[in-house]
This record gives structure tokens, C-alpha cells and sequence, in this order.
């Protein structure tokens, strides 16, 4: 395990394992810590029309000071994940175990224009929308650390403007906790509203962002899920309707820099 993501590991977390049986082979790709730490993606639209859409380290910072008001300093900070971020979280953290978020559900909602996606043709990711409960993963974050990581991850989450950070209540087999979550930003362009199944799986299967194709990111997230007892019976409709067009993963897409993601 990498330093970023050490940790204890229980019964409940959840792994990256072999995507369900969808007739296309998962290549892992994904957004690294270092593309975080050296701002790839906004120097990926710098010369689009987006650019000037995106929020510099400055909102940022503000936005998370902002969200760090009811946060005491010394207590350890939670994040809660429901897409890459279980599988490829790039956080420094000490611990994550399975969780339920009530009041928001999983959904491909959210246009993306760099990770999965182009300017020129959008891919879709997932977001927290409203109703309904969503199954995920919390990542405990430890206190003299958690400002460091929380910064990397409103520069990863945050810059487009799509997402608005919440204190979510999350139920774990150890108890309730209260746990940072990015919940869709309905008064942002980028929200795609409700797409049919067939609709999200045309975009997932012809769009491919800087961190590689929308199929990918579905299958990651659908047997990161699985491997952790926490089945989405509609990721797993998707990746049945993915199967069934024949889809073919391309080559792990390129990164900012230009080096391909292995």
C-alpha cells in the first residue's frame, strides 16, 4: 500500500477488484497525487472556454475555511466516498470502513470536462444527488494531517465549481459519524440532470477525459463496490448495458504531462 493511502483495513473496507463480468477488460487510471499537487487539471483547460469558470487556490482555500468553521482542530476529520475516491483516494489516511449516507443517492449527473471527458465532448462522473440513500466509504483523516489532505482534495473536487461540500451524517457499524461529502451543485452548467440508463452509457462508452474513459471509471467503481459488500444494483444494469454494446477499455488515456497511466 502506497503512503497515501496507508491505513488499517477492517472487514468492511473497500477494494479495487476485478470488475464484474462485462466483456471489456479494467485498466486502472485515475487521477494521481502528483497530478493534484501540480494543478494538471486546470492547467489541462487553461486555454479552453472553461478556464475562466475555475476557481483558483485562493476561493479554494476560502471555501474550505468555510467548511472547516464547526471543525475543533484536534478531532480527526471523516470523508465520505461514493466514486473514485474508494478506490483511488490519493489521501494520507488512517482508516476507512464502510458507511450510509441518507438523503442523497449515486448518480452520473455531473458533465465532465477534464477527468473523463473534453471540453469538446463531455463524459459523465458521479455525484451525490438528492433522495434515496447511497452505500460508501469513509475515510478517517487524522487531525495534524487533515488540513493538508482536505486542501489537495478541494483542489481535486472543488475547482470546477460542480460540487457543494456538506457535513453529511454517515451510519457505520461502529456508530454515526459526521463525514465531508461532495453533493451535485444544481445551479452549476455542469449539472446533467436526470439522464436515462441508455443515455449515460452512450457517454461512458464514447468519451475519454485526461484520466481515462468513462467506461473505466464505471467499472472501477461498480467491483470496488462489490468487493466491499456493497452492491449498486443500477452501476451493476450499467455495466450490463456497457457489456452489451461491446465496449472495448482504450489504452489507459495520457495524463497532463503526457506520460500514460499504467
Amino acid at each position: 500500500m502506497s503512503s497515501q493511502e496507508r491505513g488499517t483495513k477492517s472487514s468492511h473496507v473497500v477494494a479495487a477488484s476485478t470488475p464484474r463480468e462485462t466483456g471489456v477488460a479494467a485498466s486502472f487510471t485515475g487521477i494521481t497525487r502528483e497530478a493534484i499537487e501540480n494543478n494538471h487539471a486546470r492547467e489541462a483547460i487553461k486555454n479552453s472556454a472553461l478556464a475562466g469558470k475555475v476557481l483558483c487556490d485562493v476561493a479554494l482555500g476560502e471555501s474550505l475555511d468555510c467548511m472547516l468553521q464547526r471543525w475543533d482542530g484536534k478531532s480527526d476529520v471523516h470523508v465520505f466516498a461514493y466514486g473514485s475516491l474508494i478506490w483511488n483516494p490519493c489521501m494520507e489516511h488512517s482508516g476507512r470502513m464502510a458507511a450510509t449516507v441518507r438523503g442523497f443517492h449515486r448518480r452520473f449527473c455531473l458533465w465532465s470536462n477534464v477527468y473523463r471527458g473534453t471540453p469538446e465532448n463531455p463524459g459523465l462522473v458521479l455525484a451525490l444527488d438528492r433522495g434515496g440513500a447511497c452505500r460508501g466509504v469513509v475515510y478517517r483523516l487524522r487531525a495534524e494531517v487533515a488540513r493538508k489532505e482536505l486542501t489537495l482534495l478541494w483542489r481535486r473536487e472543488m475547482f470546477g465549481g460542480s460540487y457543494k461540500a456538506k457535513w453529511l451524517n454517515a451510519k457505520t457499524d461502529n456508530g454515526p459519524i459526521t463525514a465531508i461529502g461532495f453533493v451535485m451543485n444544481h445551479s452549476s452548467d455542469a449539472y446533467a440532470g436526470r439522464l436515462s440508463d441508455e443515455q449515460v452509457v452512450e457517454k461512458l462508452a464514447t468519451c475519454c477525459g485526461h484520466y481515462g474513459s468513462g467506461a473505466d471509471y464505471l467499472c472501477q467503481t461498480a467491483a470496488s463496490l462489490r468487493a466491499g459488500g456493497l452492491d449498486d444494483p443500477h452501476l451493476d444494469r450499467l455495466c450490463d448495458l456497457l457489456s452489451a454494446r461491446e465496449v472495448e477499455l482504450p489504452c489507459a488515456a495520457p495524463d497532463v504531462a503526457g506520460q500514460p497511466r499504467r
